[in-house]
């Protein structure tokens, strides 16, 4: 198996390579450090989802921010320093190093975990844009084995981890909100937009 994981990563490292992938992957394996994204391209997903949802946003938004939280917590302090497996850059004879942030040990990765930790809470959300998410998910998690800082196993097992906790933090949040909801009824509950046939007049999917 590590001898396999090795290979795949010399593989997607090395040898399946694109110029234009030489120079997007670096950016995208980061976009949460890159100023124009945090600066402009994030407060404006922000605002917008902000207007079309408000109450519904903020709570979805405040669940979605623990459950990265949880997945992250969970696997830097708790697997990796389990597993202590260390990064490429540190194991590798042979390494095409596309980016310098990384540290830590390699496995699982936390990057692929917070990533597929918020497409699975949004999926439950927005059923719609689940391949969307899950898209931009499985990108920024190869783009860690491209630039060299993860070997596919860390990233299969940070994002299987990831997604679990979102899946499984969005009904343990369903069920916190409509508790509350119960002793406090201004506030909001989640409501998942209908699938294709149904609507909110016609189906239960108020949390």
């Amino acid at each position: 198996m590590i001898s396999f994981d090795q290979h795949l990563f010399r593989l997607i490292n090395s040898e399946w390579t694109h110029p234009w992938l030489n120079a997007f992957m670096p950016w995208v394996t980061d976009l949460h450090k890159n100023q124009t994204v945090m600066v402009i391209a994030i407060p404006t997903l922000l605002l917008l989802w902000f207007y079309r949802s408000r109450k519904q946003m903020l709570v979805a938004l405040v669940g979605l921010l623990i459950s990265i939280a949880l997945a992250d917590n969970f696997i830097y302090r708790v697997l990796k320093p389990s597993f202590e497996r260390p990064r490429p850059p540190y194991v590798e004879k042979t390494i095409e190093l596309r980016s310098d942030r990384y540290a830590g040990y390699s496995f699982p990765s936390n990057h692929a975990a917070n990533n597929f930790a918020a497409a699975g809470f949004l999926s439950l959300c927005y059923p719609a844009l689940t391949p969307v998410f899950l898209l931009v998910a499985s990108i920024v998690g190869y783009s860690r084995i491209y630039v060299g800082v993860h070997y596919p196993l860390d990233v299969i097992a940070g994002g299987v981890i990831g997604l679990i906790f979102g899946l499984f933090f969005f009904r343990i949040w369903r069920i916190i909100l409509s508790k509350a909801h119960r002793r406090w009824p201004f506030l909001p509950l989640l409501k998942v937009p209908p699938v294709k046939g149904e609507s909110y007049g016609n189906t239960n999917r108020e949390f």
